[in-house]
């Protein structure tokens, strides 16, 4: 058996040989009695090596502060080592941390991912904060997450609402069994006294089988279905992170996205902006007179997307910018909403 601590060195020193000489000089500054200095130079926090961290802790199934604290109490036998090299080996191939450990952080919480779901981003954050920004939490809101993918966005608000309902909608069957997944593991987190958020959650705790498709009439719901065929109305919020990049654009993409997250969750068409044309005239009718539509959009697109809102009867309340200054999420109100 080895420790973490001689692992993570070990693989960091492979990569990066030069730091050996630092860290070298580092040591020899300190008592020679001392044995808790680290083989590599205090400078070192790299990705790889949080990362590294990160693989052992879900291995072990104990806590990333336990690796970054302890790692020279933390062991690995035979078996778990042999895991760690093939967890290595998919990270050297660019594969994301988070795909490979199947774990994402996002608002207040940690989700399951796959390769059946978007990678939930920082930016989408934005959302769930323009959301907060505009609602008491004590309100009964009724929500609809269009194309939730790992339910991120809606599970986040159910936590942040806990007297609210909601329903998340996928075209693709796998990606609303992660979304029931997530909400199923959130519930179960609160039930143990995990989450503090999730205690207060009466619409998780509302949630019922995983087996179910349809899971009460009030509470979350995950269904597999087309946007085009849903036919529910009556929400005070829509919410959306569609596929927003040009398909001519996907080979230019990172490769850690554009081979690891699906292609339906990528690709808006020649333009990008294939779903926005969708949802949009969709969401009149879904929504409530006054709802309000929240928008994640790509680069550029804000002025397209909000021309397409004022198209179909929507008011532009705010694009909000995400912290690079790009303009990412496209606010508005449904003036009047339409039936079926």
């Amino acid at each position: 058996m080895r420790s973490a601590k001689e692992i993570i060195e070990e693989c960091y020193l492979r990569r990066y040989p030069s730091t050996r000489l630092l860290a070298k000089n580092e040591a020899a500054k300190r008592s020679k009695e001392d044995e808790s200095f680290s083989k590599l130079p205090s400078s070192c926090n790299n990705d790889l090596i949080l990362s590294i961290r990160r693989m052992i802790a879900k291995i072990k199934n104990v806590a990333y502060e336990k690796i970054v604290f302890d790692s020279q109490n933390v062991f690995l036998n035979d078996r778990e080592e042999s895991l760690f090299l093939k967890m290595l080996d998919r990270y050297e191939k660019n594969e994301p941390i988070s795909k490979i450990i199947n774990e994402k952080s996002f608002w207040k919480s940690e989700f399951f991912i796959d390769a059946n779901v978007l990678d939930p981003r920082p930016e989408t954050e934005l959302i769930i904060e323009a959301i907060v920004e505009r609602f008491d939490k004590k309100s009964a809101l009724n929500f609809l997450d269009v194309g939730t993918g790992s339910g991120c966005i809606l599970l986040s608000l159910a936590l942040e609402y806990p007297n609210s309902r909601g329903v998340g909608i996928d075209v693709s069957p796998a990606a609303v069994e992660v979304a029931k997944r997530n909400c199923e593991e959130l519930l179960r987190s609160s039930l143990q006294g995990g989450h503090s958020s999730t205690r207060e959650s009466g619409a998780l705790r509302r949630f019922a089988s995983r087996n179910d498709v349809y899971i009460k009439e009030k509470g979350i719901r995950f269904l597999a279905i087309d946007w085009r065929d849903f036919c529910e109305s009556e929400f005070d919020v829509v919410v959306s992170n569609p596929p927003y990049v040009k398909t001519a654009d996907i080979p230019t993409l990172d490769e850690n996205v554009r081979n690891y997250d699906p292609q339906l969750a990528l690709d808006g068409g020649t333009t990008g902006l294939d779903a926005y044309a969708s949802i949009i005239p969709l969401a009149r009718k879904w929504l409530k007179p006054n709802g309000s539509i929240f928008l994640e959009i790509g680069y550029g697109q804000a002025e397209s997307v909000s021309g397409l809102l004022k198209a179909n009867g929507f008011a532009i309340d705010e694009i909000k910018k995400d912290y690079s200054g790009i303009e990412r999420v496209v606010i508005a109100r449904c003036l009047s909403s339409r039936s079926f």
